[in-house]
């Protein structure tokens, strides 16, 4: 009975292996597909194919059997994917949708205590619109959502206003980016509220003057850069006459109105 009783167990697992990681006469992948672990009977991934592509939910794993990922493949939708992939602890790493396997959308990211992390806007699996990343609070308790900096992306590069903040909400840094270089006027700030610096850059170099402030507002020092240069002495006063004659502000580096 015993004997007959481990047969059949293992006739089953030879039928249930035989119906996994199938392909059709034109090589394409069908039903139910799964991987372990090398040396190990720990999944590496389940899931199931039709026509070659991936459809219902998808069950991606850790090597000590927990669940990594959940993909959910949605079948009236042709090609958006429902995807939450988790910490080892259980909780939410990160969630948003994919489009033909591609990240788009919102995308939220999480810590491992459950908090949240950031929030991304993707299209075609690159960055593209608002970034938000949060402040991770000391405190395992504190709940608090505070925004740390808001970056604006496209294509995945740096394209537009970017803005740092201190804890109390109040603006540390802005400027601008261009092509992931920055570009145009930048400033930081007390955590009072009071201007501490303001530089000029053009695509990435110092173009212009840098100057410090005190805490009362008043100007510390100031350095002049071209194109990522500091000049001083004789070589400034021969720049600062060039942008004269030229009706050009160093200050701005734009044209005197």
């Amino acid at each position: 009975m015993k004997f007959s009783l481990v047969l059949m167990f293992s006739l089953m697992t030879l039928i249930v292996s035989a119906q996994v990681n199938q392909v059709d006469s034109r090589g394409r992948k069908q039903g139910v597909w799964e991987k372990t672990y090398p040396k190990s009977i720990v999944y590496q991934y389940r899931g199931e194919f039709k026509d070659d592509k991936p459809v219902g939910k998808f069950t991606y794993y850790y090597e000590s059997g927990k669940v990594k990922a959940i993909i959910k493949h949605n079948e009236v939708q042709a090609g958006r994917s429902l995807a939450y992939f988790y910490h080892e602890n259980g909780n939410v790493m990160s969630a948003g949708i994919y489009r033909n396997l591609k990240k788009d959308s919102t995308w939220i990211n999480m810590t491992p205590s459950g908090r949240l992390s950031s929030v991304e806007e993707y299209k075609n699996d690159k960055l593209n619109g608002l970034t938000k990343i949060y402040f991770i609070p000391e405190n395992p308790d504190d709940k608090t959502e505070i925004v740390a900096s808001e970056l604006m992306y496209k294509d995945g590069l740096l394209q537009g206003e970017y803005k740092e903040y201190f804890l109390n909400r109040k603006i540390k840094t802005r400027g601008q980016y261009d092509n992931n270089k920055q570009h145009g006027a930048w400033e930081e700030f007390q955590v009072s509220g009071q201007r501490a610096a303001t530089y000029r850059y053009d695509h990435g170099e110092k173009h212009g003057y840098s100057i410090a402030y005190d805490e009362m507002g008043k100007r510390l020092k100031e350095v002049f850069y071209y194109h990522g240069q500091p000049l001083e002495g004789e070589r400034l006063e021969q720049m600062l006459k060039q942008l004269e004659e030229k009706g050009i502000n160093p200050y701005t580096m734009t044209t005197k109105q």
